[in-house]
């Protein structure tokens, strides 16, 4: 090869070289630009009123109060609310795990635990209708007995009965439960209403009519069957029983809580001690917490013949 031709390989090298390089930087800026984008803050021109907009204003309902992740989806796009923005008929805001926000309306007040989506259905004047679309509590609370929330979750409607606070929390099975721990709540399901007085409970479990209120106990409940220990399997049976309108986690994970208030998980166990969490928190936000070690034991040894004679050296 003359040292022209080697010139000229050279520099197609160095052109491929180039062009794969900048093929490598335009994947991660566009990488960057699709996966690694924040969700956008809410901007201000989405508000159709001024900020200072009258509190006694019952078009909107008013942000007031933010612990952690809170978004709003408007005209099909999520974006970071922050306290002070409004937000109208058919909004939807997003609770991520373990956030809070509370929204306020005239008299009203609702409070949004973590993780779940609240849509704002309609907004008349004395009468707020909301949809709990997926998991976690809502609370309202009705200052005046002339105005009026009604919350709607899958199959059911619970609104209050003058001046109220009460719960209303969906599972994710689609079990509803309400308490009320002022005033009164009217909890409707399958035809049927019931009134749930303060310091009791009912609950509806999919499709069904709701149960008879029932009074809060005064402690939480929570009781634990808990496996064997020093045992050889890798997974074993942990179950219990709790309020039906508790939320059980194990380890974590929520796990559903039966129509009597039963439940259980089959969990993994690694060899050697396994740490087992238990957490109930009833549907008013008291919790009570309970945990063990499970020790699961090492196989034993695979025992294989040999033909060596053992008395030899």
């Amino acid at each position: 090869m003359s040292d022209e031709h080697r010139r000229q390989a050279r520099r197609f090298q160095i052109t491929v070289l180039v062009l794969v390089a900048a093929v490598l930087v335009l994947a991660s800026l566009l990488s960057r630009r699709f996966f690694e984008q924040r969700t956008p803050e809410m901007p201000a021109g989405l508000s159709p009123v001024p900020p200072l907009l009258p509190e006694a204003d019952t078009r909107y309902f008013r942000v007031t109060a933010l612990q952690g992740e809170v978004e709003a989806l408007q005209s099909g796009q999520w974006y970071v609310v922050r306290a002070g923005h409004l937000l109208s008929t058919r909004d939807v805001v997003r609770t991520r795990p373990g956030a809070r926000a509370v929204l306020r309306r005239g008299g009203v007040e609702l409070e949004l635990q973590g993780n779940m989506d609240l849509r704002l259905d309609d907004l008349e004047r004395e009468t707020a209708r909301v949809g709990l679309l997926r998991g976690g509590k809502v609370s309202a609370n009705v200052a005046s007995g002339g105005e009026h929330v009604e919350i709607t979750a899958r199959h059911t409607k619970t609104a209050n009965v003058g001046a109220a606070r009460f719960v209303v929390s969906l599972s994710p099975s689609g079990k509803v439960s309400v308490a009320a721990s002022a005033g009164a709540a009217r909890f409707t399901s399958a035809g049927r209403d019931v009134i749930v007085p303060e310091g009791s409970v009912s609950t509806a479990l999919p499709e069904q009519a709701p149960g008879d209120p029932e009074p809060m106990p005064e402690e939480i409940l929570l009781s634990v069957v808990w496996p064997e220990d020093d045992r050889i399997e890798s997974q074993a049976r942990l179950k219990g029983r709790a309020q039906a309108s508790s939320r059980v986690l194990i380890n974590g994970v929520e796990t559903e809580v039966t129509e009597d208030g039963a439940f259980g998980v089959t969990v993994p166990l690694r060899i050697g001690k396994n740490r087992l969490q238990v957490e109930a928190e009833d549907i008013v936000g008291r919790t009570k917490s309970v945990d063990r070690v499970v020790t699961r034991a090492p196989p034993a040894p695979t025992l294989v013949p040999s033909d060596k004679e053992l008395w030899n050296p």
